[in-house]
């Protein structure tokens, strides 16, 4: 490895010193060094001549590793709370300078006795003596710990300044899906594009969400929304503007365009999270629509598929999820809401107000106030209240969840509405329940029921002539169950029922199982439609994946499907971090035809590829293709990302080297030709971590610091700047002028006078940072110093970490 040359140079350096420190009669003596966090240490000289080291090499070896001079980018804690990067400013000695932005970055009070500032810098220690100061120059850190009384009273009330804030960026995010299929002589064609448009300034987010998409030329766009928004840390509070969907934790929302003020909380991810899954008989087209509104469009393979995190546009309106074949047959089923009510909302404030955006082109858009409080009673009870008005239509709601006993959890929910246009009253009740039965089962269930006369405000405004709800949902049952067990596997299950004002019924069922045996993994899924009319028939999946090798597994597989069975087989393989393929081959049972079927995923560095081919026998076939990324603007330039960005995102660079790899929350990331890359998803107010893979690095690159920690507010764009300095190595044989080897253990500095490092056993020295600091001096204990005489090529071999060449220390 490249590490190695340099490992193996320095090791003898390191014990050498050590032994020196170890078994040498040293008088050293630590002294605090206010301000510095330095140690001094004092040397016995004549000891150290009787152990043939240089007294000289001391002055190089008095004061702990400290920062270079000037502005450097650090991580700062106080009190062992981090206060985020900031820019310090060190002095020529390397004591950091307590400046008016390090203060007020630490939340530190300006000394009042202190006197007049040096150079800027407070004389902080000296106020506060009891302030100690710590110095990590390797992990670009600074560490300090104060008195109380050093701390402004705004400390106690929250810790903001931890966290970057600011930055301006634009973006776009795109995640795209093309399909062609060709059936009995005949072909069709359809394509979907999800868009997110936008930019972040000041602390702002503002974002414009669209689906397009096409079947046989037929293309349409639905518009999500459009809107601004801003967080005020010291407020709590959220603020967004626009075309938006109004929250409320116990009523069914509306699109509006208008204002909504929220706890910051409020925006959190639920407890819990919302999946829809099925099975695919083919490679399929998959749409999610919710109040009619198309949210979410994706592709999925054949076999079983899982969506979460969807853009939901509240937790009270039932899912419509279609599944679209390759064949073009389409299946659809319902997600009700019984079942997303599970979720328990934060607790917080929200309150909005604006006009009904009417996606029916109706011409109709009243204007709407929504509020609504979640407040916790105790530890082990919340209560949730809300309220929705709108011209001839108005609905109050309340709800309280109990954790009853360990692992459990109640939510009881009632709603009332009144639409005046319809003259109808009524009211919604729903039940939902989770419980932990030990370390191994956990069971959920949920519960609806609802009058003939209830409304949401959807429905009140877009579906009025369903007076009575003649197809309406009556009661809404589901529960799920899953047990986990190391020697069996884990299992799932999932039964939902709906019953309509009609009379009419649907339930589907759902069961998953899976289990790893060593490096061999066996799994089952299967769905039942057990009454209704959707379209949605009976399928069960078996699967088993078993490695060959390293990076590639063989799948087998066995499907059946409205009573048509098909057996498989796959071979997977990743062959590198940004490439694996997919090859299969299915046959349906007796005397069907052979399916061939092929993938390609590519991460060529910038975005995200998908190809997919299949070939169905008798000249049937279908392709698709997907790409999905994103891309940063700012003011350098275009950064193309292969993530799409978060609300809180950032930039990094690492000099302008090309092609290094960097590790970050959102997955590997490349820098670009201008040596920078994007930084997809930060947490934000939380720390996240952004490493450089040094092996990625050029030979003839180094960078003093690849690690660094982010704390961002949202909505801000972070900045990150890896400082890459080109160098170039040299593990040089030299001699005196007769011939003879250098002593060991002779210091070797630059032509500065900077220390650089010691003379290895058989005249070794490793030179470093060669192409700025080129004039090498060797001296040796009671003798002149003399300089190192060596040549190197006029271009350095980038494919080895060092060259090597001979030396001769001449005398001037």
């Amino acid at each position: 490895m490249a590490t190695t040359p340099a490992r193996s140079a320095w090791l003898p350096q390191g014990l050498l010193l050590w032994g020196c420190l170890q078994t040498t009669e040293v008088l050293a003596q630590d002294e605090q060094a206010k301000g510095a966090g330095s140690t001094a240490l004092n040397f016995d000289a004549d000891i150290l001549r009787q152990r043939g080291i240089d007294p000289g090499l001391i002055e190089y070896l008095r004061a702990e590793a400290r920062f270079t001079p000037g502005v450097q980018a650090v991580m700062l804690r106080v009190n062992d709370q981090p206060r985020g990067r900031i820019n310090a400013r060190f002095l020529a000695d390397g004591r950091l300078c307590f400046d008016s932005s390090l203060l007020e970055a630490g939340g530190l009070k300006m000394p009042e006795k202190a006197t007049e500032a040096k150079a800027g810098c407070e004389d902080f220690t000296g106020v506060y003596e009891q302030t100690l100061v710590q110095l990590d120059p390797a992990a670009a850190e600074v560490t300090l710990v104060v008195p109380t009384q050093a701390l402004k009273a705004t400390e106690q009330r929250q810790d903001l300044s931890a966290f970057e804030s600011g930055g301006t960026a634009a973006l776009v995010n795109y995640e795209g899906f093309a399909s062609r299929n060709e059936f009995a002589g005949q072909g069709s064609g359809s394509w979907s594009l999800n868009t997110e448009m936008g930019f972040n300034a000041a602390d702002w987010i503002v974002r414009s969400q669209q689906i397009h998409s096409a079947v046989d030329g037929r293309s349409t766009t639905q518009h999500l929304g459009a809107y601004a928004q801003r967080s005020f840390a010291e407020l709590g509070t959220v603020l967004q503007a626009g075309q938006i969907s109004l929250s409320n934790p116990v009523l069914a929302g509306a699109r509006v365009n208008g204002l909504q003020l929220a706890s910051e909380q409020a925006l959190q991810v639920p407890t819990r999270r919302t999946v829809i899954d099925g099975i695919a008989q083919s490679q399929a087209r998959v749409e999610v629509r919710q109040a009619g509104v198309l949210i979410y469009s994706t592709v999925v393979p054949p076999g079983p598929f899982a969506l979460s995190a969807l853009p939901q546009l509240d937790r009270r309106t039932d899912l419509e999820v279609t599944v679209i074949e390759a064949s073009g047959e389409q299946r659809s089923f319902t997600v009700p809401s019984a079942l997303v009510a599970v979720e328990v909302p934060a607790p917080g404030f929200v309150v909005g107000a604006g006009q009904v955006r009417d996606s029916r082109d109706s011409g109709h858009e009243p204007w709407v106030v929504s509020g609504g409080w979640t407040q916790a009673i105790n530890s082990n009870a919340t209560l949730s209240s809300g309220l929705i008005v709108a011209e001839d239509y108005h609905a109050v709601g309340g709800a309280i969840g109990l954790q009853t006993w360990s692992g459990a959890h109640t939510q009881w929910l009632v709603q009332s509405s009144q639409a005046s246009v319809e003259g109808v009253r009524g009211l919604q009740a729903q039940l939902a329940l989770s419980q932990r039965l030990g370390e191994n089962w956990s069971l959920s269930a949920a519960a609806t029921r609802q009058t003939s006369g209830y409304r949401s405000l959807h429905e009140s405004q877009f579906i009025s002539e369903a007076a009575g709800h003649p197809g309406g949902a009556r009661d809404q049952y589901s529960a799920g169950l899953s047990w986990s067990q190391p020697w069996l596997g884990s299992l799932s299950a999932t039964y939902g029922r709906s019953t309509r004002f009609d009379g009419s019924s649907t339930s589907r069922s759902s069961a998953s199982w899976g289990q790893r045996f060593g490096q061999v993994s066996v799994s089952a899924s299967a769905e039942w439609n057990l009454s209704g009319g959707d379209g949605l028939g009976n399928a069960v999946y078996l699967s088993l994946s078993m490695p060959l090798g390293e990076r590639r597994r063989l799948r087998t597989s066995m499907r059946n499907s409205g009573g048509q069975s098909r057996v498989g087989v796959t071979l997977q393989e990743q062959l590198d971090e940004t490439t694996s393929y997919r090859l299969g081959a299915e046959r349906a049972g007796g005397d069907g035809e052979l399916d061939l079927n092929a993938g390609v995923s590519l991460l060529p560095r910038h975005a995200q590829l998908d190809l997919n081919y299949t070939g169905y026998g008798n000249g049937n076939r279908s392709y698709s293709a997907g790409l999905r990324g994103g891309l940063l603007l700012d003011g350098g330039g275009a950064t193309l990302s292969p993530y799409p960005l978060q609300d809180t995102f950032g930039v990094l660079s690492v000099g302008d080297v090309s092609g290094v790899e960097v590790s970050t929350p959102s997955g590997p990331v490349w820098t670009d030709g201008s040596g920078r890359a994007v930084l997809a998803r930060l947490a934000p107010y939380a720390p996240s971590s952004v490493e450089v893979k040094t092996r990625s690095l050029p030979r003839n690159i180094d960078i003093s610091n690849g690690a660094a920690v982010i704390q961002a507010g949202r909505g801000a764009v972070a900045r990150v700047d890896f400082a890459a300095a080109s160098t170039r190595r040299a593990l040089l044989q030299a001699t005196h002028v007769d011939g003879s080897a250098l002593p060991v253990g002779a210091v070797v500095t630059d032509g500065e006078g900077e220390f650089v490092t010691l003379v290895q056993a058989g005249g070794l020295v490793f030179a470093t940072n060669l192409e700025n600091s080129p004039r090498l001096w060797v001296k040796v204990p009671d003798q002149p110093g003399c300089e190192l005489h060596f040549s190197l090529a006029d271009e350095p071999d980038l494919q080895t970490y060092y060259e090597t060449t001979s030396a001769v220390c001449r005398t001037p």
